[in-house]
């Protein structure tokens, strides 16, 4: 009985050993089984579940430098520059310019034109005077030209005024220098030369830069003169200024030319700007007329750097927008043989 005891001690005390190594055994199995196959998963689905995605935060572009852009966006050239097609005489008196044509019954401005018109009565020596001025700015040389009678440069021909200022489409003109009636003579209209004698009087010369000068007898010889290419030459007379712009202290001119008549003139400030200026006469009552110095005045206080006389008397007018400004003498349009005028291409 104690020899069995003895026996069974030693199988309990084993079989308590092996219980506990297959617990130790299942235990490390469960930790292995937790670790190896259960927690990554239980870690990925927390992951996915649990953890929000951070919201986006808005910042600023930064600016791509000039030289990191793509070749053709920097290379684009901009919109071409409006080229100014203005000429000189544009530009410099674009002031005095209209973008359109305005018209009003002394005055008439356009994009190539300005002219303003005044009237003015005053008193000279007891006697009153009624003279206009119509002051003229041109965008070319080509707008100041002449007309002749019947489109012709013919001795003795003659046309009424409003005829020649209609045919010629002038916007305004005035009465010539009486060039058919003149056998010795040096005239030229519009580059061609119809006499060619040296004048004995003072004449007046444009050029086609828009230059204006008067020439007196020793100042000029004809072959010289034409070889230069003037635009107009015009011969009566006398000049009315002297070379500083005022009036001189004596005129050489015939006596029927020195009486107090009505008067016909042009004065030049710069090229390109111009005035007419007539001067009603013979008109008891409302307008004498006008001595020669008395009519250089008008210039020198109208700041003209040159100023010439022309045909007068009956035969002074001034024609604007075909119709006459002026009053002559006789009442009526008296044929004569020549007119200044200003036009335009785009006057009808």
């Amino acid at each position: 009985m104690a020899d069995e005891n003895k026996s069974a001690r030693p199988r309990a005390a084993l079989a308590s050993v092996l219980l506990w190594d297959l617990l130790l055994t299942c235990l490390l199995l469960s930790v292995f089984f937790t670790l190896k196959l259960l927690l990554p998963a239980l870690l990925a689905g927390r992951a996915v579940t649990t953890v929000p995605d951070p919201a986006p935060v808005e910042t600023a572009a930064e600016p791509t430098p000039e030289a990191a852009l793509p070749v053709e966006a920097a290379s684009v050239p901009g919109p071409e520059p409006t080229p100014d097609t203005r000429t000189p005489w544009q530009i410099r008196f674009a002031e005095h310019f209209s973008p359109v044509p305005v018209l009003t019954d002394h005055s008439y401005t356009s994009p190539e034109t300005s002219i303003d018109i005044q009237t003015h009565t005053r008193q000279f020596r007891k006697r009153t005077a009624v003279y206009h001025v119509a002051d003229i700015y041109l965008a070319s040389p080509e707008q100041f030209c002449t007309y002749t009678a019947n489109n012709e440069l013919k001795y003795f021909s003659v046309q009424a005024v409003e005829e020649m200022d209609r045919a010629a489409g002038a916007i305004l003109s005035i009465s010539g220098d009486c060039y058919s009636y003149q056998h010795y003579a040096l005239l030229l209209r519009n580059g061609v030369a119809y006499k060619t004698d040296h004048a004995y009087e003072e004449i007046c010369v444009l050029w086609p830069d828009g230059r204006l000068e008067t020439l007196a007898y020793g100042d000029y010889k004809v072959d010289e003169l034409l070889a230069e290419g003037p635009a107009q030459i015009w011969c009566f007379g006398p000049a009315l200024l002297d070379a500083e712009g005022h009036v001189k202290r004596y005129y050489s001119a015939s006596t029927a030319v020195s009486y107090t008549n009505p008067r016909c003139a042009i004065g030049y400030y710069e090229p390109g700007h111009y005035c007419f200026v007539v001067v009603d006469g013979r008109q008891h009552g409302y307008s004498d007329g006008v001595l020669l110095d008395e009519l250089a005045l008008i210039f020198e206080e109208l700041g003209c750097r040159a100023a010439y006389n022309l045909d007068g008397g009956g035969t002074a007018v001034m024609f604007f927008n075909h119709r006459p400004f002026s009053r002559q003498s006789n009442g009526a349009d008296r044929e004569i043989g020549d007119i200044l005028l200003i036009k335009e291409d785009a006057w009808s």
